[in-house]
């Protein structure tokens, strides 16, 4: 029996036995950063990770813990004439060991504020003035949950049983955070 530390302790890892995730299985993400309509582009990069243990059966193949990459799909910064921003972000991978699980179906789409109606009535008053009325920019906080699924069918090792002390320790969260005795 191999002992292996991800993220919130170590965990029992059997290094001869694999398990056969299904593509489309559920994986519960958290965004690390916050991310913006009006600061990040298409194609930029973020950090993910795996927020639940994922099972097949009573097996953890998945730890919560395991990192990975999400990406920009597309962003518009919020305008004239009250256009709200937009953010679609997309989650590409979570690594468990030396493997890189390929994910999908993770489209954290969202809109700003439409403010267009408030610049159309400002634009009775103000006149041309109102195309200064800006929309709301679109803000998804670090810490933000998701579920993504795995793209493709990946043979992983199990991890089996873990002991009661490791599943409390990913549910405490790391040590930097603040906690009241």
């Amino acid at each position: 029996m191999l002992f292996v530390a991800f993220g919130g302790g170590a965990r029992a890892q059997s290094s001869d036995s694999q398990v056969a995730v299904p593509a489309l299985t559920p994986v519960a993400i958290r965004i690390e950063e916050e991310i913006s309509s009006s600061r990040h582009k298409p194609g930029e990069r973020f950090r993910i990770v795996v927020a639940e243990h994922v099972k097949v059966g009573e097996t953890v193949v998945i730890p919560a813990g395991s990192s990975g990459e999400g990406e920009v799909i597309h962003a518009a910064k919020h305008g004239a004439g009250g256009k709200a921003g937009e953010l679609i972000l997309a989650a590409r991978y979570v690594r468990v060991g030396d493997i890189e699980v390929r994910l999908r179906s993770f489209a954290l789409g969202a809109a700003g504020k439409d403010r267009s109606s408030n610049a159309l009535a400002t634009s009775f008053v103000a006149g041309p003035f109102a195309m200064f009325v800006k929309g709301g920019a679109v803000i998804v906080p670090a810490d933000t949950i998701g579920i993504a699924k795995t793209a493709l069918e990946f043979n992983l090792p199990a991890v089996v049983s873990l002991p009661p002390e490791a599943e409390a320790d990913v549910n405490k969260g790391g040590d930097d955070e603040s906690k009241t005795d």
